[in-house]
């Protein structure tokens, strides 16, 4: 190749890269093709095309050109590790574990060497070969020391192992590289809440709110995941109003994004149907649809009152606790004061003083989870309320769930209203959905969904010994319930 040829191939592939790092990706895909044509055996010409694709999520035509890549400079270790990428990228593992080997076996730079690890780490795991993802991470780590991701994903290994010592000892590493970060307590939290050590789990709270500045949304879910644990044990239905006092102190205290507004409000309608409360649960969903305007308007939050926490709770703890670190600071403020050093005043921030508000002007999604969650709890309000036709309308929107055990429950809920509003046709609807569940069964003899909904159809329908029959064919643990639901329904529902 002549030289004005090559100088044309290095500015072709550095004016490409340039592009790729600026986000134009399309004359950076175009100069790669030019570098190519001009130079059909440059790897890193293929590499620029590659590096495009991936961004743009083409990861078929990524895996072609990384190939290509992999062709023109087959001891380059790099340029298997980076095939590899794309291929783990949509699955093709037995693929991309092969060309990580290979990578491996002629060695590539630092960065991706800590970059394969860590995927491995993640192969292994969704594998299920826990111990290899361990090794992996372990690695992975070597290479980049202090990685939280990594952190995060060991100590999620070591407690699907219920090795909680060493899962523990990985949160404290992270609680002592991030203390104002609130991963480190949270993974301790799951940890011990796992190993049943719930006063030694909320005890973590306390250290996380000795360290963080603010109240993360992740703590106050996780204060309401303890209170709804706890309560499974003592039956405390005092411990529903205090995980919806954490709620509101956590709008009330902090400045939440919209999705962390809509989270809130689905928490706490989710606490009053726990506590038959329907009128709260529909004020909370309403919220929910509405986040902008109800945030702006102090719907749920507005009616906080500090004075009303409980003294037995969590929050009463954590506040008592920070406190007195906070007069502690004071008082070694004063002492310097009187020891002669000289502090500027800092003043009042005028900013923080003005009440937080979300824009009006930001446009809210739901996902389809969400929009689940929210037909769920409106079922369950409106069955609360008696309100049976809009129980059957929330049932029939449940039905266009993506996932399957909510469409069951569909069918079911809008059979359920047609029986209590005694709507014409309603033993008909029995049979029609009896029989998608045993088809539902057949496709898929896993699904316990289908079999307990197909159980609760025949006590709605009077048939006490075929209900029993089914029952026997699930767990001891589920059977419960729906023996206790048959017995019920036999006594006249007493």
């Amino acid at each position: 190749m002549s030289g004005i040829n090559m100088e044309q191939l290095v500015e072709f592939i550095a004016n490409s890269q340039t592009a790729f790092v600026n986000g134009r990706f399309q004359e950076a895909f175009a100069l790669a093709k030019s570098a190519i044509k001009l130079d059909p055996k440059c790897a890193d010409a293929y590499q620029c095309a590659a590096n495009v694709c991936m961004s743009l999520s083409r990861y078929e035509d990524a895996i072609e050109y990384y190939q290509n890549a992999v062709n023109c400079e087959p001891e380059n270790g790099n340029r298997y590790f980076n095939l590899g990428y794309a291929q783990a990228s949509v699955s093709k593992i037995a693929d991309a574990m092969q060309n990580f080997a290979k990578a491996d076996e002629l060695g590539l730079n630092e960065d991706a060497a800590a970059q394969m690890y860590h995927i491995l780490g993640i192969m292994n795991q969704q594998l299920g070969k826990l111990d290899d993802a361990l090794i992996n991470l372990k690695k992975s780590e070597m290479l980049v020391p202090a990685d939280m991701d990594i952190m995060k994903r060991k100590a999620a290994i070591y407690g699907m192992k219920d090795d909680v010592p060493n899962g523990l000892h990985v949160a404290n590493q992270m609680k002592l590289i991030a203390p104002s970060d609130y991963s480190g307590y949270q993974v301790a939290y799951i940890l011990l809440k796992q190993a049943n050590r719930m006063e030694d789990a909320a005890r973590e709270f306390e250290y996380a709110r000795q360290n963080l500045r603010g109240f993360p949304f992740a703590l106050c879910s996780d204060m309401v995941d303890f209170e709804l644990s706890v309560y499974e044990s003592d039956h405390d239905a005092r411990r529903f109003q205090r995980a919806l006092m954490y709620v509101k102190y956590y709008m009330k205290k902090e400045k939440p994004t919209v999705q962390e507004v809509v989270g809130c409000y689905l928490m706490a309608a989710d606490l009053y149907l726990q506590m038959e409360d329907a009128d709260g649960v529909l004020m909370c969903l309403k919220g929910a649809e509405k986040p902008i305007f109800s945030f702006n308007n102090g719907v749920l939050y507005g009616e906080y009152d500090s004075k009303q926490v409980d003294m037995d709770s969590i929050l009463n703890e954590m506040n008592a606790s920070l406190y007195y670190y906070e007069q502690l600071g004071t008082e070694q403020l004063e002492a310097m004061r009187k020891n002669g050093s000289s502090l500027t005043p800092v003043g009042n921030d005028s900013k923080q003083d003005e009440e937080y508000s979300l824009s009006e002007t930001e446009t809210v999604e739901f996902s389809s989870e969400t929009r689940d969650r929210i037909n769920r709890l409106y079922i369950g309000a409106y069955t609360l309320k008696e309100d049976y036709r809009k129980v059957m309308y929330y049932g029939i929107e449940l039905q266009k769930s993506q996932e399957g055990h909510f469409v069951e429950l569909g069918w079911y809920t809008e059979a359920k209203a047609m029986k209590d509003m005694d709507l014409a046709g309603w033993q008909d609807k029995y049979i029609e959905i009896q029989k998608k569940y045993r088809n539902a069964i057949l496709k898929d003899p896993t699904d316990l969904n289908a079999m307990m909904l197909r159980v609760k159809c025949l006590i709605d329908t009077g048939q006490y010994e075929e209900a029993e029959e089914k029952c026997r064919y699930l767990k001891k643990e589920l059977q419960e319930s729906l023996l206790d639901e048959i017995n019920k329904a036999r006594n006249g529902g007493t």
